[in-house]
C-alpha cells in the first residue's frame, strides 16, 4: 500500500512501504497469541519446573555467568509479576518476554484485523546489526557484574 512517498525511517531500520498481511503470517500471529496466552495459563507449571532446571553448564565450567544467565529466574520473577527483580536479573531476557507476551497479546488482534504490515529492507542495516550485539553484550556485562 505504499503511496509512492520516500520510504519512513524508524531508527536504524527503514520501512519501505506498508503490505497486506499475508495468509502465513496471520496464522504465525494466531499461534503466537496461543502460545503467549498458553504461557500465561500455564504458570503454575511453570512455576514449579523452574527450580527443577539444570544449572548453567558454561558457568560450572568457567565460573563466568554465560549470556543467558538469570533467564529462568527473570522469567519466574515476571510470572511472579516482580518485573523490577526479573530486570536486575537479566534485563535482556526480561524486555524478551515482556515482547513476547506483548506482541502475543497484540499480533493476533492485529491480523483479525487485517491491519497491513511494514515492509523492512533486507538485510537489516549495519547500524541496527550492530545495536543488536552492543545490545547483548552490554546484558552479557550486566550479568556478569551482578552476578
Amino acid at each position: 500500500m505504499s503511496d509512492g512517498a520516500a520510504p519512513a525511517t524508524t531508527g536504524a531500520l527503514r520501512i519501505a512501504g506498508w503490505r497486506p498481511l499475508e495468509r502465513d503470517e496471520r496464522q504465525v500471529a494466531l499461534l503466537w497469541g496461543v502460545l503467549a496466552l498458553s504461557s500465561m495459563l500455564l504458570r503454575p507449571l511453570w512455576l514449579a519446573v523452574a527450580p527443577l532446571l539444570p544449572a548453567c553448564p558454561f558457568r560450572a565450567l568457567t565460573g563466568i555467568p554465560c549470556l543467558s544467565c538469570g533467564t529462568t529466574r527473570a522469567a519466574a520473577a515476571l510470572l511472579h509479576a516482580d518485573p523490577v527483580a526479573a530486570l536486575a536479573l537479566n534485563p535482556l531476557a526480561t524486555l524478551a518476554g515482556v515482547a513476547f507476551i506483548g506482541g502475543g497479546l497484540v499480533a493476533p488482534l492485529w491480523a483479525l484485523a487485517a491491519l497491513p504490515v511494514p515492509q523492512l529492507g533486507t538485510p537489516a542495516p549495519r547500524a541496527f546489526r550492530l545495536a543488536l550485539v552492543l545490545a547483548l553484550l552490554a546484558n552479557w556485562a550486566w550479568v556478569i557484574a551482578h552476578r
